[in-house]
Formats: C-alpha cells, structure tokens, sequence
C-alpha cells in the first residue's frame, strides 16, 4: 500500500511471470479507430462506468438524464473515501518529511513525519458528515502508523546505498508512487480530469478499494489504462488493485493486493460498457432495475421508493 522501490523491482519481476498479450488495436493509444474511437459526445466518469454499483446502468440514467440527487451519505462510502485522502497525506507527508532535511544523511526523517500527524489528521477529517470523529482517528492513526513505519524503513535502507544521495533522489526512491495521478480521458470518451489513485514508476497504475472486491474494479482498471495509453503512449500492460479491509469496529485492518493484467477482454469489456452506457444517456433509455441493488448506491433509497410503487 505504501510501497517503495522495493515494491517496484517486486512487481516488476512478478509481472514479468506472467506476461500479457495485448493486441495493437485496444490500445489507448489507437483512440481515433475502431473499437477504441469513441463517436459519442457524451462524457462518462470511470466510476460511473465501472463502479460496481449497478449491474444495469441506471446509475448514470439517474444522475445524468433525470438528474436526482444522491440520497445522503452512507457511512460506508465516506469512510472508503476518508481511508482514501489518509492514503494520499500519509504519501504526501513522507515526502515532505524528506524535503524538510538539510541533506539525506543528517536527517531525522521519523521525527519529520510524525510531527505531521496532527495537523494532516484535521485536514482529513474536516467535513466529515456520517462517520465520527472517534472512528476517524481509530482508523487514521492505523494507517499513519502502517506509512510511518514503511517508509522509515524505507529510509534507512537508502540511505545506505550511497554516499551521494540528494534530497530528490532519495525520495524517488523512499516514496515513488505519486497519488491522485490526473489522466485526460476524453480521447477515450472518457471525462477530461479522472484521476488514478497512485502510480508507480515506469507505468504501474494502483488503485485502492475498501469494499468488497467486484469484477468491474479490473474493468476500471483497463479503463485507467487505456486512458494513460492515449494520453501518454506507453503501454500499460499491468496494474495493481489494493483491497483495504478494516475491521467491523475499525480496530484492525489487513491489505490484499491483486495484480491484474489488463488483457483484451479486459479492455474490449470497458469499451462495450462505455458505449451502452452512453447510449443511455444520448437516447435518454432507462435501462431498468438491477437483479440486484446495492444498499451503497447513492440512489438506493431512490430506486426503493420505485420498486415499492410498481
């Protein structure tokens, strides 16, 4: 979850285990042909097409043509996008314990880090509306622990390696992710300002789920890919998808991780659901219930009072 140059010489020997074939015409890069070119106008969101939240689609009938208004906050989702903005500060504050140094070998770098604890933790948790304030800090404090812990680590390890070592290139070794990656996806007929969870160096995309795992979270990740394909035109042959599972009291957690190859089905599969979807919107088609809804959308209680009306 907090990985450091170790993880990326890890990774990249795990994936060359398994290698992927993908073929010339699903790449991102070929956006202006078939089956990638895009001929809607119509602009969807990653997580509008590869959520997780309904089967049929109607999420985006709802949002974008009838235009409701989600229903609430379910305390979940708040706390999957609080675990989120933790991930992101935690980085961010490693980094920045390493620029506040003189020089990589007279620094104290944990000290740095944890003089950050609270005033990244009031940033986080400020406007929270569902989740308490207790719960919050139970969780935070897990996760700065966990990223304190991992790139202190981290530090000291490089810091041995050389003699020479700057400021800089000490931290794109300790910390080398970069979080909340932005991506132009509108060459793909996806919305212009998506952003990636984290990526890893040279082309490693992470992305981070709290909930249970679903088969679309891979179809998302193909969609980031070919999205970092068009926009950039270097092939993305891999991601990593996190799964970050607390505890039903918040007072442990574990992390799983999957490394998915985004294959052709993969990709052909985000293509279908890119242009069904905005199908939906451009003919205005209300695609119907889900078999099954899920108590997380934001327009369960919608769908609910719908339901009980037929």
């Amino acid at each position: 979850m907090f990985y450091t140059f170790e993880d990326v010489v890890r990774f990249s020997r795990v994936v060359r285990g398994f290698p992927v074939d993908v073929s010339e015409e699903l790449r991102g890069w070929r956006w202006s042909e078939y089956p990638v070119v895009h001929v809607s106008s119509v602009r969807l969101g990653v997580s509008d097409i590869a959520g997780g939240f309904c089967g049929s689609g109607r999420f985006v009938y709802l949002k974008y043509v009838l235009k409701v208004k989600e229903y609430g906050v379910v305390e979940r989702v708040e706390m999957g996008s609080f675990i989120h903005k933790v991930f992101s500060e935690t980085v961010r504050a490693a980094k920045k314990a390493i620029y506040m140094c003189d020089n990589v070998y007279s620094c104290d770098f944990k000290e740095n880090f944890e003089s950050q604890r609270e005033s990244v933790f009031k940033r986080v948790s400020g406007g929270l509306k569902s989740v308490s304030l207790d719960r919050a800090r139970r969780v935070f404090d897990q996760l700065w622990d966990y990223g304190v812990s991992a790139y202190t680590s981290a530090y000291m390890k490089v810091k041995s390696m050389s003699p020479y070592l700057s400021l800089d290139g000490a931290a794109s070794l300790i910390v080398p992710l970069i979080t909340e990656y932005p991506i132009d996806g509108t060459l793909i007929g996806l919305t212009k300002a998506i952003r990636v969870d984290a990526i890893l160096p040279p082309s490693i995309i992470v992305e981070i789920k709290t909930r249970e795992t679903k088969p679309e979270y891979d179809v998302a990740l193909a969609a980031y890919a070919m999205a970092f394909e068009s926009q950039y035109e270097i092939p993305v042959n891999h991601a990593v998808l996190v799964n970050v599972r607390f505890s039903g009291d918040y007072s442990s957690f574990k992390v799983y991780e999957k490394i998915v190859p985004i294959s052709d089905s993969l990709r052909q599969e985000f293509i279908d659901l890119r242009d069904k979807l905005a199908r939906v919107v451009e003919e205005q088609l209300d695609p119907g219930f889900p078999d099954k809804c899920d108590p997380e959308c934001p327009y369960f209680k919608y769908c609910s009072k719908e339901r009980s009306r037929d």
